[in-house]
């Protein structure tokens, strides 16, 4: 086999090529991918999982019932920066797609690669169809998919370095993960079984610097463990709801796994983890990507959890081609993004997704349409509430999206905060006790029925575009007669999920 010393020794012109051209190329992929991202970021609107961090972020904590604290505080931070706006908002993951650029170009370079590699993997990264979609929401995967390949970079260093010192880097890098998602600890399992099964990497676990990479990384994700102890472990009902599409998700998995990164990208990623695999050097990577790929698969996590190994084997597969002309390569890639964008982005009008659903492919598309609409469909219902029953009602919501926008968007058209049972907002309940009548929209009839005397129905929604989404239909109730009292049956309204 041909060490990576040998193939480097043996592409003298390449990397000879001066530091600035190889630089350049790639911050044009990095600025182009930015640019693509912000131009339709105020199109449609918030996703509801961004309205819920917006919430959860004025609410700092360690931890949350369904995830760590970092999404959150970056959403809190951001809002705060730009203005609490649409457009503001989403130059947080347009960075990190910025950043995903150049850490795979950067990582391609450490995996042996010159110039054309690096720029093929930063092409590559900018035009997959999953971090085109995942890079233009506020979420805890754009963090995660960060951490993920800037931690990937560094196990890369270390494996070219030999040098144990990263070992500490590493572990603050991963650690950093976890405060977004708990999702790198597959990264990191992988990663030491790779170690072990490898030779040439093995001596390497043998260092104190691994154990202070390691208490590093424990620390770093210590905080939203404790979190999840002291308030009983929340997270569990969260995982065992997530369980019940496994079997869907295990059916899904594999095709997605091409549909997500695109077509034209498979054949560059498959090429990187034969190679990594291959590679006496990097085959413990090779090992750690198809540890949390299959590890995904058999659990049944969704498709898009172990996205982040994709920028490894981007740099992989770029790393091996590197000594080949791009010719077709680049003008083929970014036609497959162009394509892509189509159902990762929000680039055709919103009407559209009523006659092609491209929302049965990219779930995000149709949850970002229509809040704004919402709210006030509820603050007309409350409006119209008598006066002495307006001034003794609260607004409940069935899910955490519906809360967040009234959150967003309530306090301008007089509405009172929003209650729901989903996820943190059940622990920042419940409505006060002086509240005994409730404007709710899509909370179970049967459950209204028991905490109420009196339950009708005043309104259904609908988004005036014929989309097909979570929130088309939603029902609309007012309720009186509160049976007994808030404190003694918020717990029936709690939905972890």
């Amino acid at each position: 086999m041909t060490s990576m010393n040998e193939t480097i020794t043996a592409r003298p012109a390449t990397s000879a090529a001066p530091a600035t051209k190889r630089a350049v190329g790639v911050w044009l992929v990095a600025a182009a991918a930015f640019g693509v991202e912000m131009a339709v970021s105020g199109r449609y609107g918030y996703h509801r999982d961004e309205l819920y961090f917006l919430a959860a972020g004025q609410h700092p904590a360690a931890g949350y019932v369904d995830q760590p604290p970092l999404t959150p505080l970056l959403a809190r931070a951001d809002a705060l920066l730009f203005g609490n706006t649409l457009v503001g908002l989403r130059v947080l993951p347009a960075l990190c797609l910025l950043a995903l650029v150049l850490l795979a170009a950067a990582m391609a370079k450490t995996l042996g690669a010159g110039h054309r590699g690096q720029l093929l993997a930063a092409l590559a990264t900018a035009c997959c169809a999953e971090y085109l979609g995942a890079m233009h929401l506020v979420t805890t995967t754009a963090p995660d998919f960060v951490c993920w390949a800037a931690t990937l970079l560094l196990v890369a260093k270390l494996l070219v370095s030999g040098d144990r010192r990263w070992w500490v880097a590493i572990g603050g890098c991963a650690g950093a993960g976890m405060e977004a998602k708990w999702n790198i600890g597959f990264l990191m399992a992988g990663l030491l079984a790779g170690f072990a099964a490898t030779p040439a990497a093995r001596p390497l676990l043998r260092s104190r610097y691994l154990i202070i990479g390691a208490s590093l990384f424990v620390l770093l994700a210590l905080p939203a463990i404790v979190w999840q102890s002291l308030h009983g472990w929340p997270n569990a009902p969260v995982f065992r709801h997530l369980q019940q599409d496994a079997g869907h998700n295990r059916l899904m998995y594999w095709p997605s796994q091409i549909l997500f990164t695109s077509i034209a990208l498979v054949p560059l990623w498959v090429r990187g983890l034969v190679w990594a695999l291959r590679d006496a050097k990097f085959r413990a990577v090779g090992i750690a990507a198809v540890f949390v790929l299959v590890a995904q698969f058999v659990l049944g996590g969704k498709a898009y959890y172990p996205g982040g190994i994709f920028t490894f084997c981007f740099a992989a597969g770029a790393a091996a081609l590197d000594a080949r002309p791009l010719r077709w390569r680049p003008a083929v890639f970014l036609a497959a993004g162009a394509i892509s964008s189509l159902i990762a982005l929000p680039v055709l009008p919103a009407a559209v997704l009523a006659r092609v659903p491209l929302q049965k492919i990219n779930y995000d598309l149709a949850e970002q349409i229509s809040w704004p609409s919402q709210v006030r469909l509820l603050a007309r219902t409350y409006d119209s509430l008598p006066s002495s029953e307006r001034v003794v009602a609260t607004v409940i919501t069935g899910n955490y999206g519906e809360a967040g926008a009234i959150d967003r968007y309530g306090p301008g058209l007089g509405l009172p905060q929003a209650y729901s049972g989903a996820n943190n907002f059940w622990l920042w309940g419940p409505p006060p006790s002086s509240d005994t009548v409730a404007v709710a929209i899509n909370v179970d009839p049967a459950l209204l029925h028991r905490e109420f005397a009196h339950v009708r129905q005043v309104a259904v929604f609908s988004n005036g575009l014929g989309v097909d989404d979570d929130e088309q239909g939603a029902v609309i109730y007012v309720c009186t007669g509160l049976r007994g009292s808030w404190a003694t049956d918020w717990a029936a309204f709690r939905h972890y999920s």
